[in-house]
């Protein structure tokens, strides 16, 4: 068990370690992104707030602790996204095509959120309670059942 725990502590290190250089690396090679970053040093936060997510990450599983890792996991997978986002604004391929070139037109836009965002939607969470309520109590946990 000890041995396990270990081999986990190692990988978040791992991770936190080979991530930073591959941010460096990044900027470094494309200059269009370094420029973007040093223009605006509040970029920076997000790696920031993802390297301070992994040393707790990392400090929690070492303590044993259940409801961090899950959080501050999340939080670095955020954050990386995040920081691919800021690099690109508003490119959605990088230097080519921004996101108003990439959006569909607005009547398409717009059907889309008539349609199945003020209409499909809430019919699917209607079903979807309804469901939950007909099955509510059906269902029994057996002796050979796992259940916490």
């Amino acid at each position: 068990m000890a041995g396990d725990l270990q081999k986990h502590q190692g990988g978040s290190l791992v991770v936190t370690g080979e991530t930073q250089p591959a941010f460096v690396h990044a900027l470094a090679e494309h200059l269009q992104v370094m420029g973007r970053w040093l223009d605006r040093p509040y970029l920076f936060a997000f790696p920031l707030v993802a390297a301070g997510a992994a040393i707790i990450l990392t400090v929690s599983v070492r303590h044993r602790r259940d409801g961090p890792p899950f959080i501050m996991g999340a939080l670095v997978f955020v954050t990386a996204f995040g920081t691919l986002a800021v690099s690109f604004w508003p490119y959605m391929i990088p230097f080519s095509i921004t996101f108003q070139q990439a959006a569909a037109p607005y009547s398409t836009l717009a059907f889309l959120f008539w349609g199945a965002g003020l209409v499909v939607f809430p019919l699917m969470l209607i079903y979807t309670v309804m469901s939950y309520s007909v099955f509510r109590g059906k269902v029994q946990p057996s002796p050979d059942s796992y259940h916490p």
